[in-house]
C-alpha cells in the first residue's frame, strides 16, 4: 500500500520527533553520570573548578638545577603539593600516599601524571636536598625550590597558605627550662612550619583545573585521578 503525501509527511516527522527523544535520553543520562561522577568525586575531598584557572608565569628551580616555568606544566598532568624537608607529620604522610597513588597506577593503560613537591622553606631546602629527600618516595617526583617571592605568587594562585618557620614542641621545651627566648633552631630542623595541605591538579593546557583535599589516601587519589583525566 503506497503512503499519500500527507502520511509520508507526518511518517518522517514522526521518525524524526523519536531521533530526537533518543539524543535526548541519552544527553540525559550523560549529563547524570557526570553528575554522579561529581558527587563521587566530592565524597572523597575532590572538586573541578567550573572553568580551569590560567596561572600566571612563574620561574622556579627543579632538582637537578635546571629552571622550572609555566610552560614545563603543559602536556601532563600534574599533581602539585607544598609542603618542605623537615616537615614531621602532613608531609612524608601525603609524600608516601602519593609515592603508592604513583605505583598503583598502570601505565599500560593510565595517564601517567607528573607528581610535584614545590618547597614553602626556600632558605632550607635546595634541589639538593630536595633530590635526596623525594628519593625516599620515587625517583621520578619532581621537587622545586627557588626564589621565596616566586614561591608565594605560585602558591596564591593555587589557593596554598604557609607561614614563616616556628619552633616546635621539642624545641620550645628544650628551652623552656633554660630562661632563654625561644628561638627556631633551624640548624637542628626543630621547626615547623604550617601550610595547606591540599593537592593542585593543573590539567595538560597548564591551568588549575581540580583540587584534592587532605586526608590524602592512596587509592581515592587513583580512583580520582582516572575520573578526572577521562
Amino acid at each position: 500500500m503506497q503512503l499519500t503525501a500527507k502520511r509520508k509527511t507526518a511518517f518522517i516527522a514522526f521518525l524524526a520527533f523519536d531521533v530526537l527523544v533518543v539524543i535526548a535520553l541519552i544527553a540525559l543520562f550523560q549529563l547524570r553520570g557526570e553528575r554522579a561522577s561529581e558527587a563521587e568525586l566530592r565524597e572523597i575531598g575532590v572538586t573541578i573548578y567550573p572553568e580551569a584557572r590560567t596561572l600566571s608565569e612563574f620561574r622556579l628551580i627543579d632538582q637537578q638545577g635546571e629552571f622550572f616555568t609555566k610552560a614545563n606544566l603543559q602536556g601532563s598532568w600534574n599533581l602539585v603539593f607544598f609542603g618542605f624537608t623537615h616537615c614531621p607529620d602532613i608531609c612524608p604522610l601525603t609524600m608516601a600516599e602519593l609515592g603508592q597513588f604513583y605505583a598503583g597506577l598502570d601505565f599500560n593503560q593510565d595517564v601517567k601524571p607528573r607528581v610535584f613537591l614545590v618547597t614553602v622553606d626556600p632558605k632550607q631546602d635546595n634541589p639538593e636536598s630536595m633530590a635526596a629527600y623525594l628519593a625516599n618516595y620515587n625517583e621520578e617526583f619532581i621537587g622545586l625550590s627557588g626564589d621565596p617571592g616566586q614561591i608565594a605568587q605560585l602558591a596564591a594562585q593555587l589557593y596554598v597558605g604557609y607561614g614563616d618557620a616556628v619552633n616546635s614542641e621539642v624545641a620550645a621545651t628544650k628551652h623552656e627550662h633554660s630562661g632563654l627566648q625561644s628561638e627556631v633552631d633551624v640548624a637542628q630542623g626543630d621547626y615547623l612550619i604550617e601550610h595547606s595541605a591540599h593537592i593542585a591538579v593543573i590539567n595538560p593546557q597548564g591551568d588549575y583545573y581540580a583540587v584534592m583535599r587532605a586526608p590524602h589516601r592512596d587509592q581515592d587519589l587513583i580512583k580520582a585521578f582516572r575520573e578526572l583525566v577521562k
